[in-house]
């Protein structure tokens, strides 16, 4: 996603990360280059291997005895395996080596070590397979330690030269992102903000203090809640004569037959495979589906399968399927006056296909008559449009499991995120992101989701749309939708 030269951060990520904290005996050190992972079966018998993210990992004591370690933004504690616990579990300080996952396999003696971690507080449980039962873990990186960095993740990358044919995937941790959102969004990443969720009191025993007693273990919020748009209608700007107002006022973009799609809260993790949902979500979308397209649009469901998460001790009954298209939306219009991600991401394409029409105008030295419909202005200032919310969309077969509404797994979700997040409709597994590239920035407040595609990935698979902020006058212009620089649009005059 970014360059160390262009970005900022180069090696000075190099040098030991140590946290604040009378007593604390946690410190890491890592080169910031990027650390191969391997992915798990997505499960089900399901093709294909892009599942959950997967790094190998060494014991400090056994440096050529790898094992796997699931890379977890939806895990809250760091997790290594072992026996069950005898009474209530208690955390141990314990160290690991992140390795390269290419050489880690091949030849374990060899394997470069990309970081080291040392003094994490841990708790020791038996862990699940992932995926499917071929695939057994050694630990959980949780977000316990992600949330003190800026984590990239690419899911999709073409495989360098010389590799077998296919997509590989990589981890890079950094100690901070520095550019602000103006020069993202200038670079045309798509910035998705949020804040840390979950967390609390859990039924384990914490770090011993000084004294060696033991309280409550406290966990710290680490989970990402995304506002997401599932199913909403192709789209892809194009040439056309005139702008026709067809949304009039702030309201009608709230209208079934102006938003596109149904509204999501969606829980980020990469230590899952699929897209996860609730039935109810599910019969949402495919209604939605049948909608557009007619019948036949509705998708082919496969019963009597089972999802394999590892920090959940059982198979989770669940069907099978796939959906055609998503967007995760950043929320622009503010929490009081939040319409919801659907609206957002309907408006931001109409803003678009006005950009579009600009840029198209110019090229063919025509005057331009293209306008931002009424619903879509400001209702401060009435004659300049809103900013449009920063978007990534995700488009082919997206792999879906879709399980019980009243399944323990989910409701210990929606119970860990009350009340600060909405109800939860399932999960983002790393098979459901396709070739998009993430940076997950912890550290900024507020934290944020950069995202981005790989360059060689076309609109048809992944599509990352900046904010594109209003113009104040006819005087400036901007960068926007990966359009030439094109400069202020007026409101349509109202014909409603």
């Amino acid at each position: 996603m970014r360059a160390a030269a262009v970005l900022g951060v180069g090696l000075a990520a190099a040098a030991p990360a140590m946290t604040a904290g009378c007593g604390d005996s946690f410190s890491a050190v890592f080169d910031s280059l990027p650390i191969a992972l391997i992915r798990a079966p997505l499960g089900n018998g399901v093709a294909g291997t892009e599942g959950a993210l997967i790094a190998m990992a060494a014991s400090p004591d056994a440096p050529t005895l790898p094992y796997q370690m699931l890379v977890s933004t939806g895990a809250s504690v760091t997790l290594l395996n072992g026996p069950p616990p005898v009474g209530t579990p208690a955390t141990e300080k314990a160290g690991f080596d992140l390795l390269d996952a290419t050489t880690a396999i091949a030849t374990p003696a060899m394997a470069a070590v990309r970081g080291q971690f040392r003094g994490v507080s841990v708790l020791r449980m038996p862990l699940q397979p992932v995926g499917d039962p071929s695939t057994m873990l050694g630990g959980v990186l949780a977000g316990d330690i992600l949330r003190r960095y800026s984590v990239e993740m690419r899911f999709g990358a073409t495989c360098p030269a010389g590799s077998p044919p296919g997509l590989c995937s990589s981890m890079t941790i950094w100690t901070h992102l520095g550019p602000d959102l103006g020069f993202l969004q200038d670079s045309g990443y798509a910035v998705i903000r949020f804040n840390l969720a979950g967390g609390g009191e859990v039924t384990a025993d914490g770090d011993p203090d000084f004294l060696g007693q033991r309280g409550p273990l406290i966990v710290s919020p680490s989970r990402i809640v995304f506002r997401t748009c599932a199913v909403p209608k192709d789209f892809l700007p194009v040439p056309m004569p005139t702008t026709t107002v067809t949304c009039c006022k702030e309201k009608d973009a709230e209208a079934p037959g102006t938003k596109t799609g149904i509204d999501l809260a969606m829980v980020l993790d990469t230590g899952v495979g699929p897209m996860v949902l609730s039935r109810t979500a599910w019969l949402r979308i495919v209604a939605e589906l049948v909608g557009q397209l007619g019948p036949a649009a509705a998708p082919v469901e496969v019963p009597g399968g089972q999802l394999l998460i590892a920090t959940w001790p059982t198979p989770i009954p669940a069907t099978w399927s796939t959906l055609p298209k998503y967007a995760l939306v950043d929320l622009e219009t503010g929490p009081a006056t939040d319409p919801g991600p659907c609206v957002e991401l309907a408006r931001a394409r109409r803003l678009e296909q006005v950009s579009f029409q600009i840029v198209q105008d110019a090229m063919n030295q025509v005057q331009t008559t293209a306008c931002t419909q009424p619903c879509d202005a400001d209702p401060r200032e009435p004659d300049k449009a809103q900013n449009s919310a920063a978007y990534l969309e995700v488009t082919g077969q997206i792999p879906v499991a879709i399980i019980a509404d009243d399944s323990p797994y989910l409701q210990g979700l929606r119970f860990d995120l009350r009340p600060e997040e909405p109800e939860i409709d399932g999960v983002i597994g790393a098979g459901a992101l396709g070739r998009s590239r993430l940076e997950i920035d912890y550290i900024s407040s507020p934290a944020r989701a950069v995202f981005a595609c790989e360059s060689d990935a076309v609109r048809a698979e992944c599509f990352a749309a900046a904010r594109c902020p209003r113009l104040p006058d006819a005087s400036y212009q901007h960068l926007c939708f990966g359009l030439p620089q094109h400069g202020f649009v007026p409101v349509c005059a109202s014909g409603c």
